[in-house]
């Protein structure tokens, strides 16, 4: 074996280590295993200093799709879809069916959000711009913003 089969050999091992270190850098970098949107979600809507805020439920699901509702009686279960955009972030669109307080059915109102995922997966902020629509769907108001912080659900096991 001449010397310079050795110093190749070497040469690769270096070259090994080196792209392994470069790997591992990357993925401690790598926020991917918090940038999954999927699981359900509690919420708080802040909708402005004239309203109060709302809480919610939402769930992203595997085939982005979504589903929500908030404790206010004056609108129904919201449906929709999301998408990722890039990094840690989403946009979703979803509508729910607006009420009076006497159950009389005032038309539809759609959401559009921008979810920005904490790095650690567990949280999420966004902006939400809605439009509602009366039972005709004529446009009625537009523009409509409020914003957005979440908690994910998580597993809570019994005692």
């Amino acid at each position: 074996m001449s010397r310079k089969a050795p110093i190749a050999v070497i040469g690769l091992i270096a070259a090994v280590l080196a792209a392994t270190g470069a790997i591992s850098a990357s993925a401690a970098n790598d926020d991917s295993s918090a940038n999954q949107l999927v699981g359900s979600w509690e919420l708080t809507v802040n909708r402005g200093p004239a309203l109060p805020p709302v809480k919610g439920l939402t769930t992203y699901t595997p085939g982005h799709s979504l589903i929500g509702t908030a404790n206010v009686v004056i609108r129904g279960p919201a449906h929709g879809a999301w998408d990722h955009v890039s990094g840690r972030v989403y946009a979703d669109t979803h509508i729910f069916f607006r009420f009076d307080a006497t159950g009389t059915f005032l038309g539809t109102q759609k959401i559009r959000e921008t979810v920005e995922l904490a790095q650690d997966g567990d949280s999420y902020t966004a902006v939400a711009f809605s439009d509602q629509f009366d039972p005709n769907g004529n446009l009625t108001a537009s523009g409509l913003r409020a914003t957005i912080t979440a908690t994910r659900i998580k597993v809570e096991p019994t005692p």
